[in-house]
């Protein structure tokens, strides 16, 4: 039934980022329109999803014990990963800057462009974005400060004020409005609930545009492309599946199936469009960012059920 649920997601998916290819491609969104549609995104639409989210959640220690659980394991995923790209640069031999693009596409996912609606999705009623924002928030402090600072070369210094943005807000008063019960009249809520409901589909229509203005000229001949892709899609969650399944059991973590599902789901997802731009801005290798993630997120559509059905039995 859900293996079910997340093809025809996927497959809507699909659908949308044709949309937004083609409308790329005849330029009904440049440059100018990707950017505006991300800060659309980011600064609006997804906040409102998180607070209506927690809106809906019931106040329980299980959830919130849980959601601490996938705050802490996310370190954890992103150390594993961190030592696998490492690996996989060296056994290349790999350049300095293209082992800094390469390990931390290793690390970070599209954790929300396409994280956050395949979760809403799988688990409509909120806890999948609930943990899915936990998850972020914890990604977030290593890619705006370990990040940042290794594709500068060094020379920009750790971000730590990119933390305190709008969806760090929108988590933590979520959570406070939750643990208060707070109720909000239906003049708010439902027209705030259908704009957050905008990420989804507008998530999939940029990120469309964001591949159909890709130079892919050179992608399909880059071997590293196709090996992090077997990490990052296919072994690395496997490995951390079966590694929380056996602390879920020996260790009595008690994981629930929602937050075991994120968790490992989460490192599953294809390359990061952040670590593209921030390539751009600093210098970085930004052709070879730009190809891993192309290729891993049309690969994704082919993994991520895999992975799911994969999680769904050994949990």
């Amino acid at each position: 039934m859900e293996t079910h649920i997340i093809i025809n997601q996927l497959l809507a998916f699909v659908i949308l980022i044709v949309i937004g290819a083609v409308a790329s491609s005849r330029k009904l969104i440049n440059n100018e329109g990707k950017d505006f549609l991300s800060r659309l995104i980011i600064d609006v639409t997804l906040p409102l999803l998180i607070i209506t989210t927690f809106l809906k959640l019931e106040n329980n220690p299980r959830l919130l014990i849980n959601g601490l659980w996938v705050f802490v394991l996310t370190f954890v995923n992103l150390g594993i990963m961190f030592l696998a790209g490492t690996l996989s640069a060296r056994v290349q031999k790999m350049s300095p800057s293209d082992t800094t693009v390469h390990v931390l596409h290793t690390m970070f996912g599209n954790i929300v462009f396409l994280g956050f609606p395949l979760f809403d999705a799988l688990f409509p009623n909120g806890i999948g974005v609930f943990y899915a924002s936990v998850y972020q928030l914890a990604s977030n402090l290593i890619t705006y400060t370990y990040g940042t600072y290794k594709l500068s070369a060094g020379v920009q210094k750790s971000r730590l004020g990119n933390l305190f943005n709008i969806n760090t807000i929108a988590l933590l008063l979520g959570i406070v409005l939750m643990v208060l019960k707070v109720k909000l009249p239906s003049f708010i809520l439902d027209p705030i609930t259908g704009l957050g409901k905008c990420t989804s589909p507008l998530s999939m229509v940029y990120i469309g545009a964001l591949l159909a203005g890709m130079n892919l000229k050179s992608t399909f001949k880059t071997i590293s492309i196709y090996l992090l892709s077997i990490n990052k899609l296919i072994i690395l969650p496997l490995l951390l599946g079966f590694l929380y399944t056996f602390l879920n059991k020996w260790a009595n973590l008690n994981l629930s199936l929602e937050s075991f599902v994120v968790l490992v789901m989460q490192a599953a997802m294809p390359c990061q469009t952040i670590v593209v731009v921030m390539s751009r801005r600093y210098g970085g290798n930004h052709i070879l960012a730009t190809g891993n993630l192309f290729i891993t997120t049309i690969l994704s559509i082919i993994t991520l059920p895999f992975i799911y059905h994969f999680l769904i039995n050994i949990y």
